[in-house]
């Protein structure tokens, strides 16, 4: 054991315990009189090795052909790229390194096989750039990321995998990339395993099946719906309201319509679910009823309400119920008790178009201080729809303060491309609270975002044009930073390779 060696040298002393000769020798040490250079050389060996993925102690030297096979294609990175890279790698300006592959994807460049260590480190801090970093690096890449049980995972070739035999997170990834290329295989597959998937991966196998629905896997989400787990029923029934000619979804919307269509409006509600739904008996609920958790069965009835919210398709919503969607955003809120705004969103991040989200955004938009803004749903539906959130706000001249810097941290992780418009509804912002509404650097992070995310030239006139002021605000300083360094990138790609 190389490590266990050498740490007892150099915890003991080389004066008094030197190098045991098979470390010496397992390390291809040459013969030394100095003991101190002889473990100093050692340690850094060992370092070397493990940096390269092998564990020291199983250390074999093979063959490059064999193991590593051919270079990638394309000369190697130029020179000044290869610095604002390696300073990526080192923690600055990492968030602009999905923007660098896409240039080194279009120029056409390899990776350099002396920084592999660093980018397989880089690829397990970020899972997102992982997926287009490694066919950059080749199959050297892949093969040293093999040899290393911490980047093992990214050792696994999806175009190489069977789906019977493969490891679940392969077998996800497998999934989601036939599927985008090929549904019906991909959807044959699910059906002959399924009786033998655990739960949870039912779950994940079914988010996958969102891309290219089509009525083609409408037998296996029937299937799915009658599963004895709830969630995978819920998974199911999720992508089943989405298919017109789906049996379940006709029962769903025949029983919200007799049932519950007419509860939607606050002040009949209680009376209103006690007259369709006087108890359990009626053989009708089971189904829906068993969908519920645990709480929601407690008071089944508004449980029931907020199930049948939350999937009935949105169309459906309004035709069963007379309401137009602003009436049914302002009949879901129920103050401080949010459950029913929340199914009602979660619907809405299924698939919304712009009247609702609109309607949400007119509603609570006067009403930042409402509990909803905090919950989950309605932070993924910031998230999803900032761009017209901003517009909104701009339109109705709303300025962000302290109750509403929720906005910001949405702003914040906002990692899309960002439009024109909303470039510059954000800074229109950001100067009004520079101008004294609430301290600047409450934008530091959201200025951040959008440099890396905005587009590079209508970033560059921004800050040029708001240059030539004495003082300049650090968060300011930094937006421009950045881009100036996305620049600098960019050019650094036109040069020569070398």
């Amino acid at each position: 054991m190389i490590w266990p060696s050498l740490l007892q040298t150099i915890l003991v002393g080389t004066d008094r315990r030197s190098l045991p000769a098979d470390t010496a020798e397992q390390l291809r040490l040459s013969p030394s009189d100095d003991p101190v250079a002889q473990a100093l050389q050692a340690l850094a060996r060992a370092a070397l090795l493990k940096k390269a993925g092998f564990r020291p102690e199983m250390h074999q030297v093979a063959r490059q052909d064999d193991r590593v096979g051919q270079e990638p294609a394309g000369p190697v990175l130029p020179t000044a790229a290869l610095g604002h890279l390696q300073r990526m790698l080192q923690g600055t300006y990492r968030e602009g390194l999905p923007e660098l592959l896409g240039l080194i994807e279009a120029k056409g460049y390899r990776l350099p096989p002396e920084l592999l260590p660093d980018l397989l480190d880089q690829c397990m801090q970020q899972p997102d750039v992982a997926a287009r970093m490694i066919p950059l690096m080749g199959a050297r890449g892949r093969w040293l990321a093999a040899q290393n049980v911490r980047w093992q995972a990214l050792a696994n070739d999806v175009g190489a995998a069977d789906w019977f035999t493969a490891p679940f997170e392969l077998r996800r990834r497998l999934l989601a990339d036939t599927r985008q290329r090929n549904p019906m295989l991909a959807t044959a597959w699910l059906e002959k395993t399924w009786a033998e998937e655990k739960a949870e991966d039912k779950v994940a196998f079914l988010q996958q099946l969102g891309i290219r629905l089509s009525e083609l896997d409408l037998e296996l989400l029937e299937r799915a719906f009658q599963d004895k787990n709830r969630e995978v029923r819920l998974a199911a029934l999720g992508l089943l309201v989405r298919l017109p000619e789906s049996p379940t979804l006709k029962a769903l919307n025949a029983f919200f319509k007799q049932k519950l269509a007419g509860a939607l409006t606050p002040d009949k509600r209680e009376k209103r679910l006690l007259q369709t739904l006087p108890d359990l008996s009626d053989e009708a609920l089971k189904p829906w009823f068993d969908l519920l958790s645990k709480s929601e069965k407690v008071e089944w009835r508004s449980g029931l309400l907020q199930l049948f919210v939350r999937f009935v398709p949105l169309d459906d919503l309004v035709a069963f119920s007379g309401m137009k969607p602003a009436d049914l955003v302002s009949a879901t809120d129920g103050g401080n008790h949010t459950e029913v705004a929340e199914a009602l969103l979660d619907n809405l991040l299924r698939h919304a178009d712009a009247s609702w989200i609109e309607a949400i955004w007119k509603y609570y938009g006067a009403k930042f201080r409402h509990a909803l803004w905090q919950k989950p749903a309605m932070q993924a539906l910031m998230a999803q729809h900032v761009e017209s959130l901003m517009q909104h706000l701009a339109a109705q001249r709303i300025v962000l303060d302290y109750d509403s810097q929720f906005v910001l941290r949405t702003l914040e992780n906002y990692r899309k491309t960002w439009s024109k418009a909303l470039l510059h509804n954000v800074l229109q912002q950001y100067r009004t609270a520079v101008g004294g509404n609430m301290p600047g650097w409450h934008y530091a992070a959201a200025l951040q975002t959008a440099a890396w995310h905005c587009d590079l030239t209508e970033g560059l006139q921004t800050a040029i044009s708001d240059n030539g002021h004495s003082y300049q605000p650090k968060e300011w300083s930094a937006f421009q930073s950045v881009l100036y360094f996305r620049k600098s990138v960019r050019q650094a790609m036109e040069t020569e390779p070398g």
